[in-house]
């Protein structure tokens, strides 16, 4: 069996007592960051999916996780996570991907980097419109010199 490395992210803060109990009740080694709200997890199975599934097992009744996803990128370069759906998702999702003919997991990760092209484009807009407004207010030579100003030179 494989070592692996997954991060946990919390719905809120754990204070000691509760990391502690989970530790001993999962007997998970576990490290907490500084906000206790993220936890890195060393688990060991065949593979991260079985990782993830085992976290949950243990983990699910004894902290507030929000999501659950590799520390490292796959051979692939794509990160694994693992979020909680409830049946109305699932469902919504099955018939999304049945309809397209898809599995489901191609169809969630389709929709995902849909989402995430739409808000690429709104945020372009946004720096777009931010970037006419200061060409527009002020003169070329106020706006690099400015710039210059932020820009701390290497060592």
């Amino acid at each position: 069996m494989t070592l692996h490395a997954i991060e946990i992210n919390l719905t809120r803060s754990v204070d000691a007592v509760e990391l502690k109990a989970a530790r001993q009740d999962s007997s998970l080694p576990m490290a907490a960051a500084e906000d206790r709200k993220r936890l890195a997890v060393l688990v060991s199975a065949k593979n991260e999916r079985q990782a993830m599934r085992k976290i949950w097992k243990r983990l699910e009744d004894a902290l507030p996780i929000d999501v659950l996803f590799s520390l490292f990128p796959g051979p692939d370069g794509k990160y694994l996570m693992s979020i909680p759906m409830s049946e109305e998702a699932k469902e919504r999702i099955t018939r999304g991907a049945a309809a397209e003919r898809k599995a489901p997991e191609e169809y969630l990760q389709q929709a995902i980097a849909q989402a995430l092209a739409r808000d690429r484009s709104t945020r372009r807009a946004q720096l777009e419109c931010s970037l006419n407004v200061l060409l527009r207010t002020y003169r070329p030579e106020e706006i690099t010199g400015a710039a210059a100003r932020r820009i701390v030179p290497a060592e």
